[in-house]
């Protein structure tokens, strides 16, 4: 008997025969690479390993001694095939249909899962954000809704190399002809190599996930940044006494392009009320040469404030930034 096992029947776990799937569960999301390291779940679909990019399988977020050897222990197994990207994702209660195009599996039995598939060039940003320990992927698509995935952030590193990978795979580089046919940030003075320190010693975490970023990939510049500061409301009396009490935070960004995307690293909500301390990071990737619209409009609640819109198919980014900012500059030039 093994250590997994003895400790699962010690915990008063013992009518159930122990898995490998509930042996090897943890918060960790796990590549997968063999057909026996598929969940059970999942092993209906026809998901081809051998001609996949990378799979990977995402665990639900419940404590190790929460779980037990009859659960789906993941929530997600997230395929990088031959020609599309595919989300298995694990049905926990409702209609199916009512929540997007995804196919459903299993609903004879209330044990299932729904199917996304997004072919690469259907693919129109992906975003990662991480606070402490809760992790959120985002994969938007030109059409139909997005395929959203909490992991824990201990895996950062893994979902890290996964939107590497699809980027490569959803807008990859030319092999002929100009790598970067359309640059609306050509001309741009950029800000150079960020000082750690440049947007205060507030931001020092979000210009190092930059920097690091940037050591990574050569041709990445930063073309604008700020630092997070206070917002007015644009109405008085009681609005503006309870903001001196619990004031609107815009916060801090870096927008950066390498010529072919457009990458913005900031803090997981653009705005924040009160004073407790945002150091949560963000990233979202876009290709430029899908970005169908730019719109920007003075926020309703806040002066000084300007919400740009980037439109790339039916996916809507709003970024709420500082007015006049060269975030501002940059983003609403993006189309011109």
């Amino acid at each position: 008997m093994d250590a997994a096992t003895a400790r699962r029947q010690g915990d008063g776990g013992g009518d159930a025969p122990s898995t490998p799937e509930y042996d090897a569960f943890g918060p960790w999301v796990d590549p997968v690479r063999t057909a026996e390291e598929v969940p059970p779940l999942y092993r209906d679909h026809p998901v081809d390993l051998a001609g996949s990019r990378l799979v990977l399988k995402v665990p639900r977020d419940i404590a190790r001694r929460d779980a037990t050897p009859e659960m789906d222990l993941y929530d997600h197994l997230l395929v990088l095939g031959p020609d599309r990207f595919t989300a298995l994702s694990r049905r926990t209660g409702g209609d199916a249909a009512a929540r997007g195009r995804g196919a459903s599996r299993g609903a004879a039995t209330g044990r299932g899962y729904d199917v996304r598939e997004v072919p690469y060039d259907q693919v129109a940003a992906v975003g990662t954000s991480v606070d402490l320990l809760d992790g959120r992927l985002t994969v938007r698509a030109l059409a139909g809704p997005s395929v959203a995935v909490r992991f824990s952030g201990s895996s950062a590193d893994v979902v890290e190399g996964f939107v590497d990978t699809l980027r490569t795979l959803a807008w990859p580089v030319p092999t002929t002809g100009d790598p970067a046919p359309r640059d609306p940030t050509a001309g741009g003075p950029g800000l150079g190599r960020l000082d750690r320190r440049a947007l205060g010693e507030k931001e020092i975490g979000l210009v190092s996930a930059y920097r690091e970023v940037a050591d990574r990939e050569p041709g990445l510049r930063a073309l604008a940044a700020h630092p997070r500061r206070t917002v007015v409301p644009r109405r008085g009396g009681l609005t503006r006494v309870l903001h001196v009490l619990h004031p609107m935070t815009v916060q801090a960004a870096v927008v950066a392009s390498d010529g072919r995307e457009l990458q913005l690293f900031g803090r997981r909500a653009w705005l924040a009320r009160g004073r407790t301390p945002v150091n949560s990071e963000s990233r979202l990737v876009l290709p430029l040469d899908r970005l169908t619209e730019v719109r920007a409009a003075e926020h309703p609640g806040y002066a000084d404030l300007v919400v740009v819109t980037l439109r790339a198919g039916d996916a809507a980014i709003d970024l709420p930034v500082p007015a006049g900012s060269d975030a501002e500059r940059v983003l609403t030039g993006l189309l011109r």
